[in-house]
Order: C-alpha cells, then structure tokens, then sequence
C-alpha cells in the first residue's frame, strides 16, 4: 500500500510539474493572441498640437522671438488669431491666456514685449 502511495506522489508531481512547464512556454508554443484590429483609442497621453497654417506671407510675425513662446505657445496663439506683434499688443492678457492656456503673467509680459517691438 505504501508502494502505491508512493508511486501515486510521485506521479501527481510528474504531472503537476509538466502542467507547469507547459504553461510557461503556452506562447512559445501557440504564439502570442492577435490583437483586435480597430476599436483603437487614442492613448491618454499628452500631444503637441499640430502647428497652425502659416497665414499667407508677409502678414505674421515671428513670434517666437519673444522668450518663452515656442512652438507650442506659438500655434496656440494663432490659433486664437493672433499671429502678429500688433495683435499681440492690443489682446487682453486674461482672454489670451483663458484661449491658450497659460498663465496671465506669462501672457502680460509677451504682451509688454510686442508693445516695445510695435513701437520702435
């Protein structure tokens, strides 16, 4: 009895330990599940916008002179239509800043900024 006993441990682990092989190489002997076509999202991750058409030229200035808009900065605001010095000096540095997302203070020194330039 004890003989069969024995024999039966030992088989279970026989099995048990071939079960545990076979999972661990399951991929390697099926292959990886395909992944579903369509139904994609968009992953949560943040995106630099694409940059705004340039408007025709000799219209817009280059505001990415001014420290600290860059081209992120620099479609944001033409996309809330201000691509020019000018337009720069005459907008409103809460509203600006409400349209693309920045804060005020930054907005308000770019503003001071295209004002000097505007003038001279």
């Amino acid at each position: 009895m004890k003989r069969f006993m024995r024999l039966g441990s030992i088989a279970a682990a026989m099995v048990g330990g071939i079960v545990a092989i076979a999972w661990l190489v399951k991929d390697r002997l099926t292959g990886p599940e395909p992944t579903p076509l369509g139904n994609e999202e968009t992953p949560p991750f943040r995106t630099v916008p694409s940059p705004a058409p340039a408007p025709p030229s000799g219209t817009a200035d280059d505001l990415s002179e001014i420290g600290g808009i860059g081209p992120v900065y620099k479609a944001r605001l033409a996309e809330a239509g201000i691509t020019t010095y000018l337009a720069l000096a005459d907008a409103d540095a809460t509203e600006v800043a409400d349209k693309i997302e920045a804060p005020v203070s930054r907005i308000q020194s770019w503003i001071d900024i295209a004002r000097r330039r505007n003038v001279g």
